[in-house]
């Protein structure tokens, strides 16, 4: 537990100093900034550094003390936040918890202080909800959490069932579906202000288990594949902030929800679907299926006719690849759309780096003699780019899109920065502050 407080007498004080080395005197512990240029992520690291420093020391509380060298913005915003989500610890599932230590972070009352917490409560319930296992955390509990949000916050919502999805012909997003005995769900949640000056769609993908279907990956390769969701638990993430900040944008919130597991009625390779826009793909891969999912919801997210579109999903370890493990690849087909993710991924220290989308080489690959498109290329390279240009080809025309392969950041073997080790909530600051304007 965090507590704001004026002042405090805790076991330990802390005080950040501009340079120098680790020191104590008395019960101060004086603790050098990160400095790598990079304020919004020097800062939360600094406080995470510390923070996983006095639990590792035993200590039953500790009190940050705010330098005067660093603005109450900063530290409400930067230090506060990355203490809240360096803290966050995911625990459900052990009989044995972890003892807490007592925080004391200096200061008041403020907006700034609201705003900063509201962000990172966001971030930490996407975390639990992707570091649910796939045994518990189905499709339907992502249309439940879903229900439960829009409950809460008067959100309106429209959860499609499989009979109503093949009548509507997303059969993109059911072949995925084929092989599991776990039913599908397409969410569809809508915040409606009175007077909108815009309107958003988000689109997450929702795989809360990818086995690869008969495309199967390795058992290594299964072993975190319940982070398949993490794009559709940022979507509700991004909705939890969004009930409790507001927005002056109408903002949808779309995913569609399944399994993807092998079984005698799978999704074979070879097979040709007819999509929910009417463009047809041949599976040469089972394992690239997420993007058969996004399909049929970009489609549909279209059909909404918003000013822009940002999807965001694990999607191709391509990325992972091009990228390392702590940076998103970004998409977009509008400069000022990614500039936007690109300056509030920078405050929210969430790192993203621009790809090219425009690849007439690799768009070649895309093409097919038996059907419109196909999911999957004959060959490994650039794949991160083929995923995207294949999703391009389901957001209508016209429409302002990010697409935002996360693949890399969304989960940590162990900690690094402000992230402990599992999920991360990538992705829920960066987009929270772009449609609130924080």
């Amino acid at each position: 537990m965090v507590k704001v407080v004026k002042d405090a007498d805790a076991e330990i004080n802390v005080r950040f100093v501009k340079e120098g080395d680790i020191r104590v005197r008395g019960k101060t512990l004086y603790f050098p900034l990160r400095d790598t240029g990079n304020k919004p992520l020097d800062y939360r690291w600094s406080i995470a550094d510390v923070y996983e420093l006095v639990k590792s020391l035993g200590v039953k509380s500790v009190f940050f003390k705010k330098p005067g060298f660093i603005g109450k913005k900063e530290w409400y915003g930067f230090f506060y936040e990355g203490l809240l989500l360096s803290s966050y610890k995911f625990s459900e599932y052990k009989t044995q918890k972890e003892k807490d230590v007592d925080v004391y972070f200096q200061g008041e009352d403020s907006e700034d202080l609201r705003v900063s917490k509201i962000f990172s409560d966001s971030t930490n319930f996407t975390r639990d909800l992707v570091n649910t296992p796939p045994n518990i955390a189905t499709p339907k509990f992502l249309a439940d959490k879903a229900y439960e949000i829009s409950k809460e916050y008067g959100f309106e919502i429209r959860v499609y069932t499989k009979p109503e999805l093949e009548k509507m012909g997303m059969n993109a997003f059911l072949a995925v579906n084929w092989g599991s005995s776990k039913e599908p769900y397409f969410v569809h949640l809508t915040y409606r202000p009175k007077n909108p000056k815009g309107k958003v769609a988000l689109v997450g993908k929702a795989l809360t288990f990818d086995s690869g279907g008969l495309s199967i990956k390795s058992a290594e390769g299964m072993m975190t594949m319940k982070i398949d969701k993490s794009g559709a638990c940022a979507v509700l993430g991004v909705f939890k902030g969004l009930g409790e900040l507001g927005s002056e944008y109408e903002v949808h919130g779309i995913f569609a929800a399944t399994e993807n597991m092998p079984d005698g009625n799978a999704v074979r390779p070879g097979d040709i679907v007819k999509t929910y826009s009417g463009k047809t793909v041949e599976i040469l891969n089972t394992d690239a299926e997420g993007r058969l999912t996004l399909a049929d919801a970009l489609s549909y997210a279209s059909e909404l006719k918003p000013d822009y579109i940002i999807d965001m999903a694990t999607l191709t370890g391509a990325a992972v690849v091009a990228l390392g493990e702590f940076t998103a690849a970004l998409f977009s087909n509008d400069e000022d759309l990614a500039n936007k993710i690109l300056k509030a991924g920078y405050l929210s220290a969430e790192r993203f780096w621009r790809m090219p989308l425009e690849d007439p080489f690799i768009y070649e690959k895309l093409k097919t003699y038996d059907a419109d498109l196909r999911n999957s290329a004959l060959d490994r390279w650039g794949g991160a780019i083929y995923a995207a240009q294949f999703l391009r080809e389901f957001v209508g025309e016209g429409i302002k899109w990010a697409h935002i392969d996360l693949a890399g950041p969304v989960f940590n073997n162990k900690r690094w920065a402000y992230n402990p080790v599992g999920a991360t909530g990538f992705g829920v600051r960066t987009i929270l502050r772009i449609i609130t304007g924080r």
